[in-house]
């Protein structure tokens, strides 16, 4: 979705300039990863064998979603996430697939040619049998090059992304630096630098001496020994 593209990339900017980093966003303490990986893979095999699947791959892959984000509850952004996607999946439940509001992708100036014949899988026309129709791509997104129609689900997933991106950037760990060498892997060994310290110190010794005996050589010239 161009909509969750632009908002993400202004949430990086926005942590930027709040003094935040990337390195701390992706230090995150995320739980349950794997649940992401299925997924995309319920989702891709929807898409793939089609027909009902695909809503049901939908469906799958948000419910999915939103089970590794409430295990991820404590993370800010997470519930918004884990609210749009819910009502996602509610609305293409239970009508087979995204519905799109008529008047909405007008307003937007999205053509529906490709949906009303049936040629996206991912979306019907919205009409009087659909369900839950609020939930259904309503919301007109009048971008320069790419406009188009979205859900409120679309518009809290959207929001609890740049809310993650920017609390993570700005509040997140540091990530742990890796230690240096052990002293004993450098060359010499771990008493070389006592054997430097300690042959510096002797020679700094040997010039004090040297420039003492001279200092106390001139003070004696020209007098005589006592008899």
């Amino acid at each position: 979705m161009s909509l969750v593209l632009v908002v993400l990339l202004c949430a990086v900017l926005l942590g930027r300039i709040g003094g935040g980093s990337l390195d701390r966003l992706g230090a995150l303490d995320l739980r349950r990863r794997r649940l992401v990986v299925a997924a995309l893979v319920v989702q891709a095999l929807g898409t793939v064998v089609g027909g009902p699947f695909t809503a049901v791959g939908l469906a799958g892959s948000a419910a999915l979603v939103t089970a590794f984000l409430v295990a991820n509850r404590g993370v800010r952004g997470t519930g918004l996430v884990a609210l749009g996607l819910g009502a996602n999946a509610l609305v293409v439940a239970l009508n087979g697939a995204m519905p799109v509001a008529p008047a909405a992708a007008a307003r937007a100036g999205v053509a529906l040619d490709d949906v009303a014949a049936g040629l996206d899988r991912r979306h019907v026309v919205a009409d009087g049998a659909t369900r839950l129709p609020l939930l259904g791509d309503v919301v007109p997104v009048l971008l320069p090059l790419r406009p188009e129609v979205v859900s409120p689900g679309d518009v809290l997933v959207a929001a609890g992304l740049a809310q993650l991106v920017v609390v993570g950037m700005v509040t997140g760990r540091r990530p742990a630096r890796v230690p240096g060498p052990p002293l004993r892997d450098l060359p010499g060994g771990p008493c070389a630098t006592l054997e430097v310290t300690s042959g510096r110190e002797s020679a700094m010794a040997k010039r004090g001496r040297k420039r003492r005996a001279r200092k106390k050589n001139a003070a004696n010239h020209g007098k005589r020994p006592n008899a």
